[in-house]
Parts: C-alpha cells; sequence; structure tokens
C-alpha cells in the first residue's frame, strides 16, 4: 500500500505539472523540443517544492542565438570567440533580470539532454535553484547532433531584492560559518565607495570586493577563508551597483581575527570577483 500511494502521488504530481505548465504557456506558442525540457526541469522543481519557472521571451532569445553559434561552429562552450558573456547576451535578447545561469548540452535527440543534466551537480543545481523564477530554452539542429541551451534567471521588477534584504542573506551565509556578524559596522559599508581595500578606523584581517549574480553562492577564496577558522568576527556591506540594471550585486566583506586591530593585510586578498 505505501508504494502505491507512492505512485499515485507521482501520478498526481505529474498530472499538475502538466496543467500548471499549460496555463503558464496558453498565450505563448513554444516549439515542442522546447516546451518538453520547460515541462521536464518544472516536474523536478515540483518534486522539491520549488515554484514553477516561467517561459520568458528574451531568455530565449539570448538561448537560441546561442544555440545557433555552438552549431555553425560545431562546439559547445558558453562564449563562442567574439560573442558577449551571457548577461550581455541575455541584455542584449530584452532580458531584465537580477541574475542568470545556463545549461547548454549536445545530443542526439531531445530526450537525451534532460537526463544528462540531471546527472551532472552544476547543471542539476541550476535547474532546481530557487532563486529563479523564468527561463528561456532553445534546441538547434546542428550538422550531425542537436545543441540546446536553457538560460535561468531571477527576472527583475518580479523578486526586486533590497540592499537590506541582500544584506541579511550574505550575513546568514557567514553565520551559518561560525562567525560572528559585526551589525552596525560602518566600515564596510564606508567602503563600498572603493573598488579595493577598506576605509575605516579597524584594519580587517581579509578583504573581499565581489560581484556576484547570485546572492546564495559566495567566491570560492572567500568561502576558504570563512571555513579556516582564523577569523572571528566579519562586516558585511551590500553595495548599489556602478551599472544600474545590470545582473551582479556588489558585496563587502571584511573579515576580523579576535582582536581587531592592527592586523596585517594577506597580500592578493584585495578584491574578488569571480567569473
Amino acid at each position: 500500500m505505501p508504494r502505491l500511494c507512492r505512485m499515485l502521488r507521482l501520478v498526481l504530481i505529474s498530472i499538475s505539472v502538466a496543467a500548471a505548465a499549460q496555463r503558464c504557456v496558453a498565450q505563448q506558442k513554444i516549439p515542442d523540443a522546447e516546451k518538453s525540457l520547460l515541462d521536464s526541469l518544472n516536474y523536478e522543481r515540483s518534486l522539491k517544492g520549488l515554484p514553477l519557472a516561467k517561459w520568458d521571451e528574451g531568455l530565449a532569445r539570448a538561448a537560441r542565438k546561442h544555440a545557433e553559434l555552438m552549431a555553425e561552429e560545431n562546439i559547445v562552450v558558453h562564449q563562442l570567440p567574439g560573442e558577449g558573456t551571457l548577461v550581455r547576451r541575455a541584455q542584449d535578447a530584452g532580458a531584465s533580470f537580477s541574475f542568470i545561469t545556463e545549461n547548454i548540452g549536445r545530443a542526439e535527440f531531445v530526450k537525451d539532454f534532460h537526463p544528462g543534466w540531471m546527472k551532472s551537480p552544476g547543471h542539476r543545481a541550476n535547474i532546481l535553484d530557487s532563486g529563479v523564477d523564468s527561463v528561456g530554452i532553445a534546441v538547434v539542429e546542428g550538422a550531425e547532433d542537436l545543441f540546446a541551451v536553457e538560460d535561468f534567471a531571477r527576472v527583475a521588477g518580479q523578486h526586486a531584492v533590497s540592499l537590506e534584504e541582500q544584506e541579511k542573506q550574505i550575513e546568514g551565509l557567514i553565520a551559518a560559518r561560525g562567525l560572528r556578524v559585526l551589525h552596525g559596522e560602518n566600515d564596510a559599508q564606508r567602503s563600498c565607495s572603493l573598488d579595493r581595500d577598506y576605509m575605516g578606523s579597524s584594519r580587517p584581517r581579509y578583504i573581499a570586493h565581489y560581484e556576484t549574480p547570485n546572492l546564495s553562492k559566495m567566491p570560492e577564496n572567500l568561502d576558504k577563508e570563512l571555513r579556516s577558522h582564523r577569523y572571528k568576527s566579519a562586516a558585511v556591506a551590500t553595495c548599489i551597483p556602478k551599472e544600474l540594471g545590470g545582473a551582479s550585486f556588489r558585496i563587502v566583506v571584511l573579515l576580523y581575527d579576535v582582536n581587531r586591530a592592527s592586523n596585517p593585510l594577506n597580500e592578493g586578498d584585495l578584491i574578488l570577483k569571480p567569473q
């Protein structure tokens, strides 16, 4: 009986996802190949209790242009020579977003793309990212195989994140690694006016200026420092992006040891800008 209940639950979920997806795309004509991938990723999201990703035409245009270039060059890569970055491609296609990620692939049949992505930790993470709400998909036929692109994003305007909310998210990540967050610390906020280094009276042991399209992921170097147990406290500031309307958040993190005074700065750790 428990096994039968689980089977019935999966059937009901599948029906629910199909119905929801049908409502989402009722006003839009999505090609069969792209719609099958949209249904597959939303089924996975529903199993995890995540909101279904909505179809976005701007993201779809960006995905198609990149898929066409990959098919033309017969190569699978996120950026071809002479091509813009993912952020620039999506913006040029008319998409507006706060962050964006991408899955790409090559396969003989459409049905092979989704299982392959779900077996890859990075691609699976993009599909099941709770921070995205929209997606654009393209499948293009090459000389021998099919090329596919999924562009996931949090569409700007739908879930605007205030500087205060951004700061709370970063503080949560730091607190989860055992450091005390210094509330009311002004040095980090003053340091927003700089591209590197810090501004203030209390010299930090480590300084990180970085930009990220996803507040839930920190740069690898910063995460390594936070897990090193060399620091006891941290000051955090979220800064106004230099390019308004872009796809990145600007963050400053200052790390202190137990004394928080006259600490030497680690060479090479002034600024972190992950790709």
